[in-house]
This record gives C-alpha cells, sequence and structure tokens, in this order.
C-alpha cells in the first residue's frame, strides 16, 4: 500500500468513528506533509524509523514549536497504529521518535480592556449587512469563548433564549454557552439586517441554514472568521501579534476567571476536556489581577 492510499484510509477511518472535525483537519494536514517529504508512492511496509526521525528533524529545521513537533508525531503514531491494525504492517516506526514536553509556552497576552472597547465599538452605528456580521463575529467570539470553527458550523436552530447550543466542538463535545442581553440584542439586530439584504437580493429560499453566512448566503468557513477578525484588528491598530480568532478565546478565558474566580466554571464554558487546560489561560493573569482578585476575600478579615 502506497503512503497517501494509507492516508486516505486511515482519515475515512476517523470520519467513521466520528473523530471530531478539527483533528481530522489537522490530521490531515500533518499526514499530507509527511506523504510530500517521504515521496507520495512509497511502500508502507517500506517506511523505516529512520525515516521517521528525519521527517522529525526536518520539522524541526523549518522552527516549528514542540507542541507542533508532538501533533505530527501523534498524527503519524495513530496512522501507522491503524495500519497495525488492519495487518498491513507489524510495527510502529514512529514509536522511534519521542514525544517532547513543550518548553516553549509564552505568557497568554489577551486583548486589554481599551482593546476590546475598540473591537466591540468598530463600525458599530453602521447598517450596511456585511459590517453588522462583521461586527457581531467578533462580540459573539468574545461573549461566548467559542473557536471559530464552532461559530462556523452554528445553525439557526442552535440559538435558544439565552444561551447557543454549540454542537460542532473540537473533542466532538456539545455544551451550552450562557449569551448576554447586550450580545442578543446585536444579534436581533444581526437577523434584522440579514433578512433585509437577502430579501433585496430576492435570496430568501436560497440562503444555507447556518447562523454566519456570506454575502452570497453561503456558510461562512472558519478561515473567513479568521480573515473578517484579521481586518477588524487592522482596523482597531491592535498589535498584529495579538490579532488571532483564538485570542478572543483567551481574552474570553482570562476575563471569566477574573470575573468569577471559579476555574471549573471556566472550564465547563470552554468545553475543555480536563482542568489541566484551562488552568493553562492563569497565565494570562499579571501580578495586579491576582492581587484585585484577592481583595475582599482575605481568612483573617472574612473569619465569623
Amino acid at each position: 500500500m502506497q503512503i497517501i492510499d494509507a492516508i486516505t484510509e486511515y482519515i475515512d477511518e476517523l470520519e467513521i468513528t466520528n473523530t471530531s472535525k478539527e483533528t481530522i483537519r489537522a490530521y490531515k494536514n500533518s499526514l499530507n506533509i509527511f506523504s510530500r517529504f517521504i515521496k507520495e508512492d512509497t511502500d508502507v511496509k517500506k517506511i523505516s524509523a529512520s525515516d521517521i526521525k528525519s521527517f522529525h528533524q526536518f520539522n524541526k529545521d523549518r522552527g516549528l514549536k514542540q507542541k507542533t513537533l508532538n501533533a505530527y508525531i501523534s498524527a503519524l503514531r495513530g496512522m501507522f497504529n491503524y495500519l497495525i491494525d488492519e495487518h498491513i504492517i507489524k510495527t510502529n516506526p514512529a514509536m522511534a521518535v519521542k514525544l517532547q514536553k513543550a518548553k516553549d509556552k509564552k505568557t497568554i497576552e489577551i486583548f486589554t480592556n481599551e482593546e476590546v472597547r475598540w473591537l466591540v465599538e468598530w463600525n458599530k452605528r453602521s447598517r450596511k449587512f456585511l459590517d453588522v456580521r462583521d461586527s457581531l463575529i467578533v462580540s459573539f467570539l468574545l461573549e461566548t469563548g467559542c473557536r471559530n470553527h464552532e461559530l462556523s458550523y452554528l445553525k439557526e436552530d442552535d440559538i435558544h433564549d439565552g444561551f447557543v447550543y454549540f454542537k460542532v466542538t473540537k473533542n466532538s463535545k456539545p455544551r451550552v454557552v450562557p449569551i448576554s442581553k447586550m450580545l442578543e440584542k446585536q444579534m436581533r439586530r444581526y437577523n434584522r439586517i440579514k433578512a433585509e439584504y437577502f430579501k433585496k437580493l430576492k435570496k430568501e429560499d436560497s440562503i444555507e441554514d447556518f447562523y454566519i453566512l456570506s454575502k452570497s448566503g453561503n456558510r461562512m468557513w472558519q478561515q473567513n472568521i479568521g480573515q473578517v477578525v484579521d481586518r477588524i484588528c487592522k482596523d482597531c491598530n491592535i498589535p498584529e501579534h495579538k490579532a488571532y480568532p483564538h485570542n478572543f478565546r483567551h481574552t474570553h478565558a482570562v476575563m471569566m476567571l477574573k470575573n468569577t474566580g471559579n476555574v471549573h466554571l471556566v472550564s465547563k464554558l470552554l468545553g475543555h476536556c480536563n482542568l489541566s487546560i484551562t488552568e493553562e489561560y492563569l497565565r494570562g493573569l499579571t501580578q495586579d489581577d491576582v492581587i484585585e482578585m484577592v481583595k475582599g476575600n482575605s481568612i483573617l478579615e472574612n473569619l465569623r
């Protein structure tokens, strides 16, 4: 079996076993890069531990961070384990490269309160469909902490009174997230202007059933949402190193931690599989944040 055929078959298996779309996308990308490195017509039985080590060094030389290096090896391990289960090969060559603990962690630099205000106020008074939609995208990411692909897959019937139901998530576990009155107001405005816009185009019956739509009435893919975020951040003069979609989720997490002081609650809202993932966001708290959160919670002062 050639490596390119093995990848196709393994991706099919992941889809059959309901692996999350985000994981499938990441694995497919990693494996396709490997197939180009090793040559697509290579027989999987001839792939050795030495080949995997060479690929690992190639990725290191590209300057990839340890977390990304680990992700590539995990994808390869998964595929070769599948081939073993299918009795195509006998050993897993990807086990020759050990996963290393990521040491390239940095303090999370979230949006400041002033930058959040800039983002929320961006083109706030415009009545153009695209401006209203893009403004809602920013508010939705900030208010719910959703990933951009989760927003991309959100449908009309996932919107309820006071909450949204995210069905397509990274770990394939649906979750409910409350929404504020302010966001509900912005959503009502979007719904109204969206209806007017597509009525004028005479396309009410042909638009897709997704909540966030392109100007032609089709679903907006996650990369499209990322482009919206990038453009608005530039308009707001937000530093480039902070202007990426997942930073809205970082900001939501850290601000919720500051507002509630409850890491368990924030973990539930974000849909994390375990608490250690949520605790990573504690790195986004400054010393001043910690001091402010502790005020009023003195053990001695609260003795009864």
